[in-house]
């Protein structure tokens, strides 16, 4: 019997994995890219905090991410790039920028420092153009709260010549509608 009980449990765990027993992922790291893939239709690869999965968007069977790089295209010189913006394809809520630095030491020491989610922060469903060592918060469509440092923001041209943009990204989520966050 007991044999069975444990074989059952490895099979729950393996199959359903470890975010049905103890939750989303509340810290990470992912990379966010504003490039296109082409199926039936294009769509861009967003991240979903809840599920700590990409899914496509738009993309009527997956589920809606809470984060997309969306690209802002620009000049510069005689030639356009491709800066990183956030949007939040559940189109409320959204984003608001509480820092920015110089060096990505700096931006650390302000993320971690960071506990709890000012008041009077205004947040809009798009972001303006991201830059490396800048920290965000998020509202999410399901009004929690991620703090987000941007490691990393690069405009990048594919092999075709497509032009997009990447932005590597640590993240704290608080999954339960709280401002503050954990330690």
């Amino acid at each position: 019997m007991r044999y069975r009980f444990v074989l059952l449990l490895a099979l729950i765990l393996t199959s359903a994995g470890c975010k049905m027993l103890f939750g989303p992922d509340k810290t990470g790291e992912f990379r966010l890219s504003s490039e296109k893939t082409l199926d039936d239709a294009y769509y861009l690869f967003g991240y979903s905090y809840e599920d700590s999965e990409f899914y496509r968007y738009p993309f009527e069977k997956d589920p809606t991410p809470d984060i997309i790089n969306e690209g802002t295209r620009v000049l510069q010189g005689d030639e356009t790039i491709e800066l990183v913006s956030f949007n939040t394809p559940g189109q409320s809520n959204g984003f608001a920028l509480v820092g920015e630095f110089t060096t990505l030491e700096d931006a650390e020491d302000f993320y971690k420092d960071y506990k709890r989610v000012e008041d009077d922060l205004q947040f809009a469903v798009g972001s303006d153009t991201v830059e490396a060592y800048q920290v965000w918060i998020q509202q999410t469509s399901a009004s929690n709260y991620v703090k987000l440092l941007v490691k990393e923001a690069n405009s990048l041209e594919g092999e075709e010549g497509n032009k997009y943009s990447e932005a590597l990204l640590d993240y704290t989520y608080q999954p339960n509608g709280s401002k503050d966050f954990p330690n």
